[in-house]
Order: structure tokens, then C-alpha cells, then sequence
């Protein structure tokens, strides 16, 4: 076999040099181990199913009315949030009611502790 000549430019800081140097290359081209032989019957039987499950996917897909069930499911969020912003609302009237009650109630007992000092 015959190796190939690689040319290499060498620079150096006393010059600059133009030999070429020769760099012997071995190419070795490995063998396959084993050869792994399909029937093509076996081949075009199996790409035969898998078009088949493939078209059956295909067919399922496109009976589905995704677009109907999309703007079902937009609806039913729009519900969601909409019932989750009353329900926000009612919890911060709530709170304010609570905070009104406290507020009364503390006046109510530095009243009664007035009065009864007083007697």
C-alpha cells in the first residue's frame, strides 16, 4: 500500500523553512463483523404495518374534532375564572367585614372598660 506525503510548512524564529516532511499514513479499512440479512419479505411486510398503523392514526386524528373541544375547553376556563374571581372578591368583603367586626368589637370593650371604671 502506498502512504500518502503530507506537506508540512515548518516556521522557526532563526527562519522560515520550506522542506516538506513525509508522514507515511496506514488506511485500514475495517471488515463488518457480522452481516445482518432481512428477508425482504420480512422487510416490506413491516413497512406495510407500519403505514397501515400509521394511515389508522392518521384517520383517528383527523375524526377528532379538536377544534370543537378547544373552544369547549376555552368555555369551561372562562367559567372557572370567572367563578374564581367571585370567589376572591367574596373572600376579601369577608375579610373586611371581619376586620370592621374586630375594630367594633375592640371599641366595644374599651367602652365597657370606661364605664365601668367610672362606677
Amino acid at each position: 500500500m502506498v502512504a500518502p506525503t503530507i506537506h508540512v510548512v515548518v516556521d522557526s524564529p532563526e527562519g522560515n523553512f520550506r522542506d516538506t516532511i513525509d508522514i507515511g499514513v496506514d488506511v485500514i479499512h475495517p471488515v463488518p463483523v457480522a452481516l445482518v440479512v432481512f428477508p425482504t419479505a420480512t422487510v416490506v411486510m413491516t413497512l406495510a404495518q407500519h403505514g397501515e398503523a400509521i394511515r389508522g392514526i392518521q384517520e383517528h386524528l383527523l375524526g377528532v374534532p379538536i377544534h370543537e373541544e378547544l373552544t369547549t375547553l376555552r368555555y369551561r376556563v372562562d367559567i372557572v375564572e370567572a367563578k374564581n374571581g367571585s370567589l376572591r372578591a367574596m373572600i376579601r368583603t369577608m375579610e373586611a367585614v371581619e376586620t370592621v367586626t374586630r375594630n367594633h368589637e375592640r371599641l366595644a370593650r374599651i367602652e365597657i372598660k370606661r364605664q365601668l371604671a367610672s362606677v
